[in-house]
């Protein structure tokens, strides 16, 4: 899978956040509502291309306009750019990973608990 730029990134969450048959108008406004950004719709098709010739979404032509589908989930995107990270930033290393992670953020006893869980459940499932 190819690694896809700040905004790709953008736009593919809003594609993930509209749905299904996301038009460039839908994604413009999204984009400017949620993110503050203003793009001509000239710069969007043109960034969907890219995001078509890397995979990520197809599209259907619909009347005048074009439609776009991603064809990945935002979780399965997100497990593939943490495997990434983890492999080139932390030489594969799972706990380095996880405690540069630690490290970085500001957590919550909530924060905690629930990463504690998640551990417990996964240590279950290693079982």
């Amino acid at each position: 899978m190819l690694e896809l730029t700040n905004t790709e990134q953008v736009i593919m969450k809003c594609i993930w956040e509209i749905g299904d048959n996301v038009a460039v108008a839908d994604l413009l406004e999204r984009l400017k509502t949620e993110y503050g950004k203003e793009y001509a719709r000239t710069t969007i098709s043109v960034f969907m291309s890219y995001l078509r010739d890397k995979g990520y979404v197809t599209y259907e032509k619909r009347s005048h306009a074009y439609v776009y589908k991603s064809l990945i989930s935002e979780q399965d995107y997100q497990k593939e750019l943490m495997k990434r990270y983890q492999k080139t930033s932390f030489s594969g290393s799972a706990v380095e990973f996880i405690r540069a992670y630690l490290d970085s953020q500001e957590l919550t006893a909530e924060d905690l608990k629930a990463i504690r869980e998640l551990v417990e459940k996964k240590q279950q499932e290693v079982k």
